[in-house]
């Protein structure tokens, strides 16, 4: 509502009585209005009455019956919001969408109210966005280091709380941190989202791969290498790696040069996996019609010599000497070749001229020409594929003082060959489709035409540096094993292609997200057949004990899991909630365990409701009070909560006490209203996950929250009310999702910005499906968004 359209009116106050402390003692607000619309621009209104504690006393009956929430969130915008996006003590410098804040300040208006709505900031209760406000304590003031917001902001501020107060009370309705944020219905109108969103191979899934194209686990001499090689592949062994690389490392990629070649070597000459029914020894370059090439002697572009020189018919070589080809040959075809030199010699002494034929230096034959006149002399011989340089020597040059000399007299070199029967292009095509078997077998997808030729130009070039065909076609092999097609989830050609060819790409993803693996030969026939749908293809895999295996899999590693059987049973309980469709609260809800073979089993009765929350494995190594990394783990990974700590705190940690935490004038306060009242309901267990009913001195334990904060929102005693609470939380919804979310993306969902409407989606979906996660997994699998439709 714009407030210039309003004559200004007072702020109607009860009488106000100054306590010691200098705060507002019993003192209420009543919301000035004019014809029943709320009046904010008074510029110097009365400060409104915060408590010592924070609180703010409101006459509710005050407030006109024409607000409404829709209302609140307009003058918001228009009398707040502005104040909170101003560089200069505003709130965007600390809490921008970029901050790792628990509550952040959206350029949207609406966003930010409901947000704040949401986080408890406009509750008349301690800990509110007025509180913060109007505190003379520098270490929680905000903004901070800042200076102060106007006495009209601020009366905005306590306006706006009141009145939504008001709202609250008269139509009471579900916590607004248990509703789907209204700010997120909104269409999202911030910057595009532009990021390249496929995830790298895991480790898992690179050593799925593996077994499935080359089955092959990749074990040599009783040593697994997988296992050697896991710190290089950014795997998890729990003996000294636990956490799991999200993003391609160099390390990746040496790991691939121990695996590539090993794997891909011994398939090629054992003729498995992708090679299996192919013939890796048999010749790729096919034989050419025979040509001929002849090099004249007395043409300098042909023939070079070493001594000599040229006559009418030729070159005469009149002392020892060479003619060698000024260019090489190229030998298309490893073959039979025939070398044909016309030449005679002019006899002295005993011994006619010699005459060697040469290959790159090294000689081939040796002919004595005894012929005076031209001859030709012919000599065959195999020859290799490649450019070979070719020679004809004089070695034996002689002369007698006035009687006579010896020399050799050479008109042509010429080449023929090679003389074996052409093979057409039978050779070569039959190389090119092994290079689209490959493909279709390592890449599932076939091979372009300039693949085909690229790939049949590697193998070749291969093997006219090693004679060796299994080791060239392992090359090609080792190469696709470093294509982005073999390495990310779901390979990068999936954008060019269309119809059958693109869904096998997609399901090639879908069995790495789901199973950890690429799909069986089955699979891909009953897919691409028609015999199962997409849809189907989803159900079949979350049936599956490859799911059931591979998703506690990635629930050992979000749990942390030392991979003990005590810190293996949180991911077991969410394991088994995944595969038999029990209601996803029943993670921090559950009255049972999961055994080993994941079935439902009894526990205690001392851990009540608790899920994941009492087992010993998720307790161990997360301390209770004084520090609270337990209760900061459990608001972190189940409400989404993230924790800064400042240095000053770190400087104070040491000699920090549950009492000195919650004092309202600590730096800690304003995030150890959560976690030290859940220290406290957790007290009945200790560190090590022990359950027990008296402290260290044999004390009882009092394990309720101790009413210390008045706005927390799990009051209760012990573990068990905090989880009956929990449960119901929005951000418990969203961060169970996300971890279903983050099994196909590899990332986060981005429920503020672009993923809002999937986000909407798949929360629909766990309420229409009683919280079953399976449902959620299989909405992602179908959704528009993972399909890419």
């Amino acid at each position: 509502m714009d407030a210039l359209h309003h004559s200004r009116l007072p702020w109607l106050l009860v009488a106000l009585t100054l306590g010691v402390a200098g705060c507002y003692g019993q003192a209420s607000l009543e919301v000035p209005s004019q014809g029943g619309v709320p009046v904010y621009d008074d510029p110097n209104p009365l400060p409104p009455p915060v408590e010592p504690d924070g609180s703010l006393a409101c006459e509710l009956s005050s407030v006109p019956g024409s607000v409404t929430l829709s209302s609140i969130a307009t003058d918001f915008a228009s009398q707040v919001h502005p104040a909170m996006l101003r560089e200069d003590s505003g709130c965007i410098s600390c809490h921008s969408s970029t901050s790792g804040r628990i509550f952040k300040v959206s350029p949207n208006a609406a966003e930010t109210f409901y947000a704040a709505r949401a986080a408890g900031f406009f509750t008349t209760a301690q800990g509110s966005l007025l509180g913060r406000l109007v505190t003379s304590d520098e270490s929680a003031r905000m903004p901070r280091g800042q200076p102060s917001w106007t006495n009209r902001e601020i009366a905005a501020v306590a306006s706006l709380t009141c009145q939504l107060a008001a709202v609250d009370a008269r139509s009471p309705q579900t916590p607004p941190d248990e509703e789907f944020p209204p700010a997120l219905l909104q269409p999202y109108s911030g910057p595009s989202v532009a990021t390249y969103d496929n995830p790298f191979l895991s480790y898992v899934q690179l050593k799925g791969k593996v077994k499935q194209i080359f089955n092959d686990s990749w074990v040599r001499n009783n040593v697994d290498k997988f296992a050697q090689h896991v710190g290089l592949f950014g795997g998890v062994d729990y003996d000294q790696y636990f956490v799991e690389a999200r993003v391609a490392t160099p390390d990746f990629l040496l790991g691939m040069d121990a695996l590539a070649p090993d794997v891909c070597g011994a398939a090629a000459r054992n003729k498995t996996g992708p090679f299996a029914g192919l013939d890796t020894s048999a010749l790729i370059i096919d034989i050419p019609a025979a040509a001929t090439r002849q090099y004249e002697a007395e043409t300098a572009t042909d023939l070079t010599a070493t001594v000599g020189g040229r006559i009418t018919t030729g070159w005469n070589l009149y002392t020892n000497g060479m003619l060698t080809t000024v260019q090489p040959y190229a030998f298309p075809v490893t073959g039979t070749y025939r070398l044909t030199v016309r030449a005679y010699g002019s006899q002295c002494g005993p011994d006619a001229p010699r005459m060697d034929l040469r290959v790159d230096g090294t000689t081939a034959t040796t002919v004595n020409v005894t012929a005076t006149a031209y001859t030709e002399y012919t000599h065959t011989l195999t020859v290799s594929a490649g450019t070979h340089t070719l020679s004809v020597a004089f070695t034996n040059d002689y002369s007698q003082s006035g009687v006579c000399d010896r020399n050799l007299y050479v008109d042509f070199l010429r080449v023929n060959g090679p003389t074996e029967t052409s093979t057409g292009t039978t050779r070569t095509d039959a190389a090119r489709a092994k290079v689209d078997t490959l493909h279709r077998r390592m890449l599932y997808r076939p091979a372009t035409a300039q693949e085909q030729a690229n790939g049949y130009a590697l193998v070749k070039d291969l093997y006219t540096m090693e004679a060796d065909l299994p080791k060239a076609w392992s090359g090609l092999c080792e190469g696709l094993m470093r294509s982005p097609d073999f390495l990310f989830t779901l390979p990068p050609s999936y954008e060019n292609r269309s119809g059958l060819e693109r869904d096998r790409l997609l399901l090639v993803k879908l069995a790495q997200d789901l199973l950890g693996r690429t799909p069986s030969a089955t699979e891909l026939s009953d897919f691409e057949s028609g015999r199962k749908s997409w849809e189907q293809m989803v159900d079949t895999y979350l049936s599956s004990t490859d799911f059931r295996t591979h998703y506690f899999h990635k629930m050992r590693i979000r749990t942390e899991s030392e991979g003990t059987l005590e810190t293996d049973e949180p991911a077991r309980l969410w394991t088994y909630l995944a595969t038999t469709g029990a209601p996803m609260q029943e993670l921090l809800t559950g009255d049972y365990s999961v055994a080993l073979d994941f079935s439902k089993v009894p526990r205690a009765a001392e851990h009540g409701k608790t899920g994941v929350l009492t087992m010993k494995g998720f307790i161990k190594n997360k301390p209770g009070l004084p520090h609270y990394n337990y209760a900061a783990r459990v608001m972190t990974d189940f409400m989404g909560s993230i924790f800064e700590i400042p240095s000053e705190v770190f400087d104070m940690r040491g000699a920090a006490t549950a009492s000195s935490t919650v004092d309202p004038t600590s730096i800690c306060f304003s995030c150890h209203q959560t976690l030290t009242p859940l220290a406290h309901q957790r007290l009945r267990w200790d560190d090590e996950g022990n359950y027990r009913t008296t402290d260290e001195q044999g004390r009882p334990i009092d394990d309720s929250d101790r009413n210390l904060v008045g706005v927390y929102s799990y009051k209760g005693q012990g573990m068990p009310a905090f989880a009956q609470q929990a449960v119901k939380k929005e951000t418990f919804v969203r961060r169970t999702i996300n971890a279903q979310y983050m099994i196909f993306f590899g990332r986060g969902m981005r429920h503020e910005e672009d993923e809002r409407v999937i986000y909407k989606r798949l929360w629909d979906v766990s309420q229409q499906s009683n919280a079953n996660l399976k449902a959620v997994l299989k909405s992602i699998a179908l959704s528009p968004e993972y399909t890419r439709r």
